[in-house]
């Protein structure tokens, strides 16, 4: 029998017996939308875990500390590696490390005041603030934004920024300026430096805002609880908008360093600076704002407690996600360091996952393996009701090759269309799902655009896991048939 013929055969038994195949499916079709529908929601929760609240390819080294008695000790007293220079070429090297950026903390008292121009009125808060390498924030629209303009000199040549004029030896120097006055109603005058610069008072030099960055974690948990809680309160803050990147990207603030409603540096009179916010970056510090390093280290130079120079952490960035075990175990193991929670953290989450996603998986193979012993039932049933047939194919030359490949071509075009069917039905249901969480569910911190994501390569499985459950079902009924007796199917016997 030429592979035409067997073809045709197959269309036509589909067609006479469309209605029990069609029953016998519906188990396939089931099982597999319950694949793709849980399968696509484990990994969409995946997503909005591990590359939004848990970036689990970044990890955060720290000092290992230890409590002995009523003291906390950091650091190398008891053996832990110091986090300086060699440190993180030493680091650097390690296989899976894509790279390694130092993190310093501010280690004085500061506050910040501004956004009026957002908010209706100006906010006061405490400052939290840490410094890394300009070099490590690449994902701002435009990341030389991000730049420490006190960190060396400019020459002409490259272009004076504002605030700046070209002076001796080809070098940019920062124009003087007098401080502005406030009228008797409290409002300044106009700044006379020119651009963004502005006048300092204590240098009366025009300055550059200080450029920091923000993290996205900080507005989702702005826009998802705070901005929710504010809308049912009485007054102003009612009123308070929702925000976004674009409209924040370009905020000036205040920010007094050296003294903060809590107290004062230690050394050092306190400062004025301003600061613009130049992007967001889930480089950046998750509660505060992060500027380039350059700055913090003068900063702490000037209002800091006396330190060795060492960093209060590294952010350490691997290639993959497969490399972040080994990586973290050289970590801990060899330079005998500790991570920040959030690795933990995001193991547990990730281990969370899995276990519900192969759940619900586990729960589709049963229903596809239950519609598989169904289809058993109903080519058993359809040959029995083609025996003749079957007999007939037999006595005009079919071999018994033949008949097994007949009824398992059956099966294959089952299981793809169902298999085809129960993924349009797992995608049907998962888009009811998402319309119904983005019109009923509240806003949160985080809270997707989708629950779902899908890889292709799930379409693939599902379709091939349904043809194969289909051919499993279909063995024995191909073997019953080809095993039939030709003279015994023609006579009824």
């Amino acid at each position: 029998m030429t592979l035409g013929k067997l073809l045709r055969l197959v269309g036509q038994n589909l067609r006479r017996n469309a209605r029990n195949f069609a029953f016998s499916s519906v188990g396939i079709v089931v099982g597999i939308a319950t694949f793709i529908f849980f399968v696509g929601l484990g990994e969409g929760v995946r997503t909005v875990v591990m590359d939004k609240i848990f970036v689990y390819n970044q990890l955060e080294a720290i000092p290992r500390s230890y409590d002995v008695g009523a003291f906390r000790a950091e650091g190398g007293l008891f053996g832990g590696t110091r986090l300086n220079d060699a440190t993180v070429e030493e680091l650097r090297g390690v296989p899976g490390v894509r790279g390694v950026y130092p993190k310093l903390r501010l280690t004085f008292p500061a506050r910040a005041s501004g956004g009026k121009e957002l908010m209706g009125k100006n906010f006061y808060t405490e400052l939290i603030a840490d410094g890394i390498p300009e070099r490590v924030v690449t994902d701002l629209p435009d990341p030389s934004r991000f730049r420490d303009w006190e960190g060396g000199e400019v020459t002409c040549d490259a272009g004076c920024p504002d605030g700046s004029v070209c002076g001796e030896g080809a070098r940019c120097v920062k124009q003087t300026c007098t401080p502005p006055q406030r009228d008797r109603d409290g409002a300044a005058a106009a700044d006379p430096c020119p651009g963004k610069s502005y006048c300092a008072a204590d240098t009366r030099q025009c300055e550059l805002p200080i450029p920091v960055i923000a993290n996205p974690r900080l507005l989702e948990i702005y826009n998802g609880s705070v901005h929710t809680a504010m809308k049912g309160s009485k007054g102003a803050l009612a009123q308070v908008p929702r925000l976004s990147t674009t409209a924040l990207e370009g905020l000036h603030f205040n920010v007094t360093f050296g003294k903060s409603f809590i107290g004062s540096a230690a050394r050092g009179e306190p400062i004025e600076r301003r600061c613009e916010l130049v992007g967001f970056s889930d480089k950046a510090i998750t509660l505060g704002v992060t500027m380039p390093i350059g700055y913090v280290q003068r900063f702490n130079g000037t209002f800091g407690s006396e330190e060795r120079g060492d960093y209060h952490s590294l952010l350490i960035e691997t290639s993959n996600n497969e490399a972040v075990v080994p990586v973290a175990a050289y970590v801990t193991d060899r330079l005998n360091l500790a991570l920040d929670d959030k690795y933990e953290n995001a193991q547990k989450a990730g281990l969370i996952i899995t276990i519900i996603t192969a759940i619900f998986s586990l729960i589709s193979i049963v229903i596809v393996t239950i519609a598989a012993i169904n289809i058993t039932h109903t080519f058993l049933m359809v040959i029995a009701e083609r025996r003749r047939e079957i007999g007939l194919l037999r006595a005009l030359g079919a071999t018994r090759p033949n008949i097994s490949a007949m009824i398992l071509c059956e099966a294959v075009v089952v299981g793809a269309l169902g298999g085809a069917l129960g993924c349009g039905l797992g995608l049907g249901v998962a888009a009811g799902a998402d319309a119904a969480f983005a019109r009923f569910v509240q806003d949160f911190p985080f809270k997707p655009d989708t629950l779902f994501a899908w890889n292709p390569a799930f379409f693939a499985v599902a379709v091939g896991g349904a043809v194969f459950f289909c051919l499993l079902g279909a063995l024995l009924p191909a073997a019953r048939a080809a095993n039939m007796d030709p003279a015994a199917a023609l006579t009824g016997r």
